[in-house]
């Protein structure tokens, strides 16, 4: 590959997703680089007063990626991150500034501010001023969703017309991390359906539970109720997903996003799906269909056949780790007895920082690429 690559900017790097995502940014391996960063002024600590906004920015990417200890530095003078003795400017604005439009033109813009940006099209649209493409990483179902897993699935088996995203750029949706992880399980199921020639899915009902790791917008102590806003110390947190917007963009499906509970680990986090279908599907039928998932996207999607605890696999890059044990991958035909319908049941490691970012640049490199089994699912209306 030439050393000339296609330039993207960030929108947000002060979080997680922000943070990884510089981390995790390969050019050679994703054919873009992360050249430009724009995020908020961070005010420094009077009691730590050399830890100025660039300084705090270091020692945010270490914290995100700590294999980065000795190969990331600053250049105060000139508001620039050194990732590997790879340079990259640092813009401290708000994203909704009217400077941001005057930083030059980008293949890509990566937005990773707030749900709020990426839920407004109005903002969506105006990053279109400075790139050819532009992703969100959270859900916005107004938007085409842009899911990593299902590239080059056949949606024919859910009764869906794929379509691609158009080459000369446009405006799309990612979801977050736990959309991307349903997908992902969802894929195993249609290569299940493609493999054993069952014709269609079949899919009837759709449930996910989650186990969501606490994030760093979490906040200790007590400033009201909610999943975020709790005292996170001994206290599982009862919350929602934007799963829910992804998942209602399947049709013909009864969909439910149980919980999204937020505990006190480290990620990845865990998911458990309930697929209702029709097809006469095996577990070794589904088996089958996640090593193909897995064989097709080999850095989203990944099996595990011994189901052994999430600290194995908290440096894994795959968005999704499903584990393919018969206790854990469970398939049961007849469920109802009489209604013709098998149960599925999958479960996966679903990787919320690292894994995730892998998927937000493979993303970005299949649309850079024109990639022609970008698969999009179209924008739909959620009743709330």
């Amino acid at each position: 590959m030439s050393d000339r690559f296609r330039t993207a900017v960030l929108f947000g790097a002060g979080a997680d997703i922000g943070s990884n995502l510089i981390a995790q940014n390969d050019p050679r391996r994703d054919g873009f680089a992360i050249t430009d960063v724009v995020t908020r002024h961070i005010d420094a600590d009077p009691a730590l007063a050399p830890l100025g906004p660039m300084r705090q920015l270091h020692g945010r990417l270490l914290l995100a990626d700590p294999s980065l200890l000795g190969q990331v530095d600053v250049d105060e003078a000139r508001n620039i991150l050194l990732v590997r003795e790879r340079q990259v400017r640092v813009h401290f604005a708000d994203v909704t500034d009217d400077s941001v439009l005057g930083l030059g033109r980008f293949d890509l813009a990566i937005v990773a501010t707030h749900r709020d940006h990426i839920r407004s099209r109005t903002i969506m649209d105006r990053f279109r001023k400075v790139a050819e493409h532009v992703i969100g990483v959270a859900e916005n179902t107004a938007l085409p969703g842009l899911y990593v897993p299902l590239a080059g699935a056949d949606l024919s088996l859910l009764g869906m017309t794929s379509t691609v995203p158009d080459p000369d750029g446009g405006v799309y949706t990612l979801g977050s991390c736990q959309c991307v992880g349903w997908t992902a399980q969802l894929r195993g199921v249609l290569e299940a359906a493609r493999l054993s020639r069952a014709g269609a899915v079949g899919l009837v009902r759709a449930e996910v539970d989650i186990v969501h790791p606490d994030t760093a917008s979490s906040q200790f102590g007590t400033t009201g109720v909610g999943a975020r806003r709790e005292d996170a110390r001994d206290n599982l947190r009862p919350g929602f997903s934007q799963l829910k917007g992804s998942m209602s963009r399947v049709p013909g499906a009864s969909m439910l996003n149980t919980v999204s509970l937020r505990v006190l680990t480290q990620p990845p986090g865990y998911q458990v799906c309930r697929f209702f279908v029709r097809a006469e599907l095996t577990y070794d039928d589904v088996l089958a269909g996640f090593r193909q998932a897995a064989k097709a996207l080999p850095t989203v999607i990944s099996l595990a056949d011994v189901p052994i605890g999430s600290r194995a696999f908290s440096q894994s890059r795959s968005a999704a780790t499903v584990i393919t044990a018969p206790t854990h991958l469970i398939v049961v035909p007849d469920v109802l007895p009489g209604a013709g319908i098998t149960q599925i049941i999958t479960q996966a490691y679903v990787h919320n920082t690292v894994g995730y970012c892998v998927a937000v640049l493979e993303a970005g490199s299949r649309l850079l690429a024109a990639d022609r089994t970008a698969t999009l699912l179209p924008p739909v209306e959620v009743t709330r």
